[in-house]
């Protein structure tokens, strides 16, 4: 399998170049305490990253913060072989590809293949993780499958969201940012300190931002993609003799006005007019969402081990509506039968989702650690569908005017025990071994009822169906620790994924239920510190074979003029890569960071019917979506004194080599280009009450579509933000 091109050469060779630097030249480290001690929860438990037989990487909130970055897109290339990105036509949604599995379905009906959590709840639906994060403490980001401790829906990794607890002390911190194309962001988080005899504190952060949008509609002069976006985070604490509680609540509040996306039939690459940013669309369309919840963790210390609990409550409402055509003015025609026809679509999709999990960890034995517990879900999701077609079947495009078209609405709940345990063979000698049984049941019930006359009129369709999934997952590994300072490991991890359905179909048979997804991992790691602490690395190769991939086909939509999209077991992959993450604190001033991801993807069956002509062919030929050879990241940073104050720099770059972002066709309009990007800030501290930053994003103005993907009928692209200066202050008292 051929994985490198000439420039991923460069960048191999690059890398290399820096390896040889880390290892062989620890003279110029001058003397300084060594790196700090980074601590996950990758394994249930807070532990040394270093001491994780898994590959993880670590993002500081405190780095979140100083780069500018909002939500979960901004993060976007500094993990080897993960992808963060947003949606074309749903923005504050997240579409998350880790070692080269992909996921971009709005569609309620339809899981993740990457599992995301927030302090280690699971958010269920990829409808809001595009949202503002505030008040971050770090996110730990776990490749591969994590199939034994975090469950369903972990099939290709898991990406933790680990919020700030409340500090023991009393103080507030504001943060205010001014930036271009209307940025404008307020924080404001305050501790309460302990109270009540030291047992109780508080933590309260209320976020507000605006964004006026960098898209221009020439057709009528509006902004695009303009957001105002409200937070709210109150964290309480209560400690007692042996028990920590930990209550959540959390509300987000988001609108944005305009999809700023390509003009699809009459420019599918944005490109013809000579900006990317300026486009024409009759419809402007809106993306309104809320969600709240709360949350209890409490961990309670008993002389044999701790028990821990999580609990959570979840509600959610997400309206969009958008131009699906995408023409404004004298348009071309569009392909198919009814080429004059406007299309506009909406949706609201209500979701609510309960979780409990409660487990047991032992870590007092000298030979055994483990943790046992079960797992239960209980998610309800309803979406209801709008269509408006123009005239003459409804007075104007405006979405008062569109038609209630499908009403879909689905029960999940699902259930799981699980155990893993470490055995220490002796002092530097590991075994892992870990196993889950999980069980989904899904009931769906779809109901479709065409568009009003003078359309076409036919019966309602309507389909019921209730399915049930059961599926063990396990792990088995051993790690070695040739010293204190370096450890090796090897894992086989499986993962799960359950079938279900689709709740866009409008025909029966395109409803379904699919078949779930299963993966088997092979990995070998190595973590290390090295020279006196001044170097942290973590390494990992490891192979990957899905088996019944689930992805998107077309098949022919109730009214036969046109196709939609359903979800279908289109095969099995095999994957293959390295990844690489090092930190090398150069001097007590200077610091780099540089991770670098390579991996290789082939279809090893993928027989379906693609085309929608009624006959399966063998499609293996079709890249891998969302799945480039080389992803690599390098960061530098530098602090100075200046008097009593200190002046920080920081840079990064971030490189993705060319991929397909479709998986549909080898088209060149749905790749991604080889893509660098930098961002930088300079902050002026100071003492422990300020700071002033000048940061920047995209400071190279590169022009690189950050999405291409087909609708129905056309491809759509949406481009990378352009480069976007702010000014961020902060003070603390």
């Amino acid at each position: 399998m051929k994985l490198l091109n000439c420039t991923e050469h460069t960048v191999f060779n690059s890398a290399l170049v820096v390896l040889a630097w880390l290892f062989f030249a620890p003279a110029l480290a001058d003397e300084n305490e060594g790196l700090e001690e980074v601590i996950v929860t990758a394994q249930k438990v807070e532990q040394n990253a270093q001491d994780v037989p898994i590959s993880v990487s670590v993002i500081a909130g405190s780095f979140i913060e100083e780069a500018g970055a909002n939500n979960i897109s901004d993060l976007n290339g500094m993990t080897p072989n993960v992808i963060f990105q947003s949606m074309a036509f749903v923005p504050n949604s997240a579409n998350i590809s880790t070692r080269g599995i992909g996921f971009f379905d709005t569609d309620p009906f339809a899981d993740q293949k990457t599992q995301v959590l927030i302090d280690g709840i699971p958010h269920a639906r990829i409808t809001g993780l595009g949202h503002d994060q505030i008040d971050i403490e770090r996110i730990e980001v776990l490749r591969g499958p994590q199939g034994t401790l975090f469950g369903r829906n972990s099939l290709a990794g898991t990406v933790n969201i680990i919020t700030r607890d409340a500090g023991s002390d009393a103080g507030v911190t504001a943060r205010v940012a001014l930036g271009e194309y209307g940025l404008g962001k307020f924080v404001l988080s305050a501790d309460s300190g302990q109270m009540m005899n030291d047992s109780v504190r508080a933590r309260l952060t209320i976020s507000q931002r605006q964004y006026d949008g960098h898209v221009t509609n020439a057709f009528n002069g509006n902004q695009l993609g303009s957001q105002d976006s409200n937070s709210l985070r109150l964290k309480i604490g209560h400690s007692l003799t042996n028990v920590e509680t930990t209550l959540t609540y959390y509300q987000v509040d988001e609108e944005m006005y305009g999809i700023p996306k390509s003009n699809l039939v009459q420019d599918p690459l944005g490109r013809l007019d000579g900006d990317v940013h300026l486009i024409d669309l009759d419809v402007d369309g809106f993306n309104n969402s809320k969600e709240a919840g709360l949350t209890l963790l409490s961990d309670i210390d008993l002389e044999a081990g701790t028990i821990s609990i999580a609990a959570n409550s979840h509600d959610s409402d997400f309206l969009l509506y958008t131009d699906l055509d995408g023409r404004a003015g004298t348009y071309p025609p569009a392909p198919g039968r009814n080429p004059n026809l406007r299309v506009n679509i909406g949706f609201d999709i209500d979701h609510s989702q309960e979780s409990l999990e409660i487990r047991f960890h032992e870590a007092y034995s000298d030979r055994w650690e483990y943790v046992v517990g079960v797992f239960a879900f209980w998610e309800k999701s309803l979406r209801l569908f709008y269509q408006n077609i123009g005239p003459p079947f409804s007075a104007t495009l405006e979405f008062e005017d569109s038609v209630l078209t499908t009403i879909a609405k689905q029960d999940t709940d699902s259930f799981a025990a699980f155990a893993q345990t470490d055995f220490h063979v002796n002092e530097r000698i590991s075994l892992v071994a870990g196993a889950r049984l999980t069980n989904d049941t899904k009931s769906a019930n779809v109901g479709n009822y065409g568009l009003p006359p003078p359309a076409p009129q036919r019966p309602p369709i309507i389909l019921e169906n209730t399915t049930t999934w059961d599926q063990p997952t396990w792990k088995l590994g051993a790690k070695y620790e040739s010293s204190d300072s370096l450890m090796w490991y090897v894992t086989v991890s499986t993962g799960y994924k359950a079938g279900g359905f689709t709740s866009r179909a409008t025909v029966a048979e395109n409803v379904g239920p699919y078949d779930a997804e299963y993966v088997r991992n092979h990995e070998a790691g190595v973590k290390a510190n090295l020279f006196g602490n001044q170097v942290r690395l973590s390494g990992a190769v490891f192979t990957a074979d899905y088996e019944e991939l689930v992805g998107w086909v077309r098949r022919t939509n109730s009214t036969g003029r046109g196709t939609e999209p359903i979800h279908e077991n289109l095969g099995d992959v095999s994957f293959s890569g390295l990844e690489l993450d090092s930190t090398w604190l150069i001097t007590s001033s200077l610091n780099l960071d540089f991770s670098i991801g390579m991996l290789g993807a082939a279809w090893e069956d993928f027989t379906v019917d693609l085309n929608n002509d009624g006959i399966a062919t063998d499609n293996s030929h079709l890249d891998i979506f969302m799945a480039p050879k080389v992803t690599a990241y390098g960061a530098i940073s530098y602090s100075t004194e200046l008097g009593r104050n200190t002046v920080e720099y920081s840079l990064d770059a971030r490189f993705q080599s060319r991929y397909n972002t479709s998986g549909e066709s080898n088209e060149e309009i749905y790749y991604r280009p080889t893509t660098t990007l930098f961002n930088g800030s300079i902050t002026f501290v100071w003492g422990t009450n300020g700071s002033i930053s000048l940061f920047g994003r995209n400071l190279s103005d590169k022009s690189a579509p950050r999405i291409n993907q087909r609708t129905s009928i056309f491809p759509v692209a949406i481009y990378e933000p352009p480069r976007t200066l702010g000014l961020e202050l902060r003070l603390s008292y």
